[in-house]
């Protein structure tokens, strides 16, 4: 089980949903929302200011690609050229209704990202995720 879990989505709906399904799936201790990739970023930065033994950074983030103020792909690039040399064990789950195979093909491109998951997150592809050889490789 993982201990944090950051989820980043715009929709309101999507946050409660997929946070029921986390914790009932006994997927993580915790789960941390945020409405778009600004609010990620601040999130990470408030918990990298924090003591080393009180940070609560996530294992995994759960990222929506279209969001206002900051989209996915904007969150992505600023994760990978500041946060991902310390932050080398947190990877990302795409959660995207975009139906559109480059948004998979450019999110394959990341190296931090493990995983493309079509909404809503379900037990079924929460599973699947889990039980993926990448997913396995970083959280034995």
């Amino acid at each position: 089980m993982l201990k944090q879990v950051l989820l980043v989505d715009d929709d309101d709906v999507t946050l409660m949903i997929c946070k029921l399904r986390l914790k009932k799936s006994n997927f993580c201790e915790e789960v941390t929302t945020g409405e778009n990739g600004e609010d990620a970023v601040q999130f990470i930065e408030e918990q990298i200011a924090m003591p080393a033994g009180q940070r609560q950074l996530p294992e995994l983030i759960f990222l929506d690609l279209n969001m206002p103020i900051m989209d996915g792909w904007t969150f992505l690039e600023i994760f990978e050229s500041k946060y991902l040399e310390m932050m080398p064990n947190t990877k990302i789950a795409i959660l995207s209704s975009s139906v559109d195979p480059l948004d998979e093909d450019r999110a394959a491109t990341h190296p931090c990202v493990m995983g493309f998951i079509n909404k809503p997150l379900t037990e079924m592809n929460l599973k699947s995720l889990m039980e993926s050889d990448l997913y396995k490789k970083f959280y034995p």
